[in-house]
């Protein structure tokens, strides 16, 4: 098991198939924690732990004591997501449509979350 901030630092090293398998991974571990109800709080790149196993890579969290129960819906999830977006700018602009395609479930859906995730960088940066 490596971390994602590991697997980043060396991205540029990565082939194609194994940064997507990364990346689609990442956003399917985001989907689940959302849909069985939680958030983390913390949705690092250093709280995400990836394996590759026969071609397939799987990725898990750590620190799951700080996970509460995601109560207000899209506000809690791109709460959760943006941090995580923050800090893995190495993912670019098509890796982070793709983890949210991963994550949505659907490609055409990504443009409107994309949008919203924008707005609270720049609502955060602008208060910092």
């Amino acid at each position: 098991w490596e971390d994602l901030d590991s697997c980043l630092a060396r991205w540029p090293q990565l082939d194609e198939t194994r940064r997507s398998a990364i990346i689609r991974a990442v956003g399917e571990l985001a989907r689940t924690l959302h849909q069985v109800g939680q958030v983390h709080g913390c949705f690092y790149p250093k709280h995400i732990f990836l394996c590759e196993q026969e071609g397939r890579w799987q990725a898990c969290l750590i620190d799951l004591e700080k996970t509460r129960p995601l109560l207000l819906g899209r506000r809690d999830r791109i709460k959760d997501l943006e941090p995580l977006l923050r800090r893995a700018q190495r993912l670019g602009d098509e890796g982070v449509r793709a983890l949210l395609a991963a994550y949505l479930n659907d490609a055409h859906a990504v443009e409107p979350w994309l949008q919203r995730l924008r707005q609270r960088r720049i609502d955060k940066e602008s208060r910092a």
